[in-house]
């Protein structure tokens, strides 16, 4: 069995991480948009689908707490009569929803009790909004702008009899144009690469509990 690690993590790391929990949030005092509607902004009323999920490359189902953090979005998005807008590498949140929902997302973080919780809901977060951010954007195989596609030009390869490989990315790789690692399931497939996202505990029990712990 080949594995594949994008970068080391931290020594604290728990290798047998506990089944995720609901970030249900209180919404809070909010103050509503001075300036709504007069931005540019991603429409993000779809949610984020099986097939798009795994159309980045995933083989899982869509993460339930990403799933929920996509939730919180829309409707703080509602509360504040601000839509979400993104911008530069990476899918970040811009302007005055960034700023409310910074706020948000520090108290929720500063609430939770472990650092396990603290460590799944910071990772839901970053690949939540980067999948709302790269949406229309980013080619969902090669992660590069859709003018930048390079897809035509990698050469596919299968690997051989019960090689494997699983590829350990942080969020913080995920969907990042420069990301080397995704070459893996780009060449080999998504039969032969298995992508696994730090922190998010579904992930991490598959990948774990195929290495037999």
């Amino acid at each position: 069995m080949m594995v594949s690690t994008l970068r080391a993590f931290a020594p604290t790391f728990n290798r047998y991480p506990s089944r995720a929990f609901s970030i249900k949030t209180q919404m809070g005092s909010i103050t509503r948009n001075p300036d709504a509607h007069s931005s540019t902004s991603k429409p993000t009323e779809t949610p984020i689908t099986l097939q798009e999920w795994q159309g980045w490359g995933s083989t899982s189902p869509v993460p339930t707490m990403v799933t929920e953090i996509i939730d919180e979005l829309k409707v703080l998005e509602k509360n504040l009569d601000a839509q979400m807008s993104f911008g530069g590498n990476g899918g970040k949140l811009q302007g005055y929803f960034k700023t409310q929902e910074d706020k948000k997302h520090r108290a929720t973080y500063k609430a939770l009790g472990s650092s396990e919780q603290k460590l799944q809901f910071f990772s839901a977060q970053q690949i939540a909004c980067r999948l709302l951010g790269s949406r229309d954007y980013l080619c969902q195989k090669c992660w590069l702008p859709v003018e930048d596609c390079m897809c035509s030009r990698v050469k596919h390869y299968s690997l051989w009899d019960g090689a494997r490989f699983w590829l350990y990315m942080h969020p913080k790789d995920f969907l990042w144009q420069n990301n080397t690692g995704k070459l893996l399931f780009q060449v080999f497939g998504v039969e032969a690469t298995t992508l696994s996202l730090y922190g998010i505990a579904e992930h991490e029990e598959i990948m774990w509990n195929a290495f037999g712990r």
